[in-house]
C-alpha cells in the first residue's frame, strides 16, 4: 500500500522572493505542502502538481523552484511539481523535472504530443520515461498525451506501476479528460493520478483512478477517488500497488502483444 497525493492549484507567475507578492505565494506553497503531509496520519510517497501552473518559462529549475526542492526535503516525498516550459540549451519543452527527497532531480520527462499553439514554439519529446524510486515505478505522460492510448501502454509495458498526467484542461473538456483517465486505467489496469488547474477557464475536479476487481467474473471496473471540487486542494489517498499489479498479469496474460 501506497500513500498518493495531488494538488490542484490556481496558476500563478511567481514562486517566492523579496517582494511582498512573491512571498505570500510563497508561504502559501509552504502551507500546501504542510497540509498534504502532516494532515494525513503516514507518509506520502509522491506528489503531483497540475501541467502549467506555473505560467513563466522556466530558465533554472532549480532557482525557480526552490520551494518545491525544499519541501521535498522537507517532508520526505518526491514531487512531480507539474509541467512547465523549460528552456534547456537552444530549446524550449514542455517538461517535468521528477524531485526527489534529497533534493535532487531524477529525471525529466517532456510532453510528446503537443497541444494547439504549442507546436509552434515548443520542441516535443520523444520517449516515455519510467522513473524508479524504489518502493515503486512510475510514468508522467502530460495532459494531451492521455489522449494516445499507446503512451500509457509502453510505460506499463516497461515497469510503471502508476501514471501521473499532470494537465491544465478548460471546464469544456472536464468530461473527455475523466473518461480518458479511466479508460487508460481500465485498458492497462494501473491507476492513474491527474491533476488539473482550477480558476478561471480551467475547470479543476482533479481525478486519481483506482480499480475494483470481481474475482467471480474477472471483470474489473474503474473507482473514482476523486473529481468534483474545483478549488485549490490537497487530495490523498491510499493505492494498492500488489493488487493492481496482480491484476495487470492475468489481462496481458491474455494479450496477443507479448513485448
Amino acid at each position: 500500500m501506497v500513500k498518493i497525493g495531488l494538488i490542484q492549484l490556481h496558476q500563478y507567475n511567481k514562486l517566492g522572493g523579496a517582494a511582498p507578492k512573491n512571498q505570500l505565494i510563497l508561504e502559501h506553497f509552504k502551507r500546501v505542502f504542510h497540509k498534504a503531509s502532516d494532515m494525513y496520519g503516514s507518509k506520502i510517497e509522491l506528489v503531483c502538481l497540475p501541467e502549467l501552473w506555473y505560467t513563466k518559462v522556466v530558465k533554472d529549475f532549480e532557482k525557480e523552484f526552490k520551494v518545491i526542492i525544499d519541501a521535498a526535503m522537507e517532508y520526505d516525498f518526491t514531487v512531480i511539481p507539474g509541467a512547465f516550459k523549460e528552456k534547456i540549451c537552444d530549446d524550449t519543452y514542455v517538461s517535468c523535472p521528477i524531485v526527489t527527497p534529497n533534493g535532487n532531480i531524477l529525471g525529466r520527462q517532456f510532453k510528446i504530443h503537443l497541444f494547439g499553439h504549442q507546436r509552434k514554439t515548443l520542441k516535443s519529446g520523444s520517449k516515455m520515461e519510467v522513473f524508479d524510486i524504489g518502493k515503486l515505478k512510475f510514468s508522467v505522460p502530460i495532459c494531451y498525451d492521455v489522449v494516445f492510448p499507446e503512451i500509457a501502454r509502453s510505460a506499463v509495458r516497461e515497469g510503471a506501476e502508476l501514471l501521473f498526467f499532470p494537465s491544465k484542461i478548460p471546464k469544456t473538456g472536464i468530461n473527455p479528460w475523466h473518461l480518458y483517465l479511466q479508460v487508460r486505467a481500465l485498458e492497462n489496469r494501473i491507476p492513474v493520478v491527474a491533476s488539473n488547474v482550477c480558476g478561471g477557464l480551467f475547470g479543476g475536479r482533479s481525478m486519481i483512478v483506482d480499480l475494483k476487481y470481481d474475482k467471480s467474473t474477472d471483470i474489473a471496473t474503474p473507482k473514482i477517488r476523486t473529481g468534483a471540487v474545483v478549488r485549490e486542494q490537497a487530495i490523498i489517498v491510499d493505492i494498492d500497488l500488489k493488487r493492481t499489479r496482480q491484476m495487470r498479469q492475468r489481462r496481458f496474460a491474455d494479450s496477443f502483444t507479448t513485448s
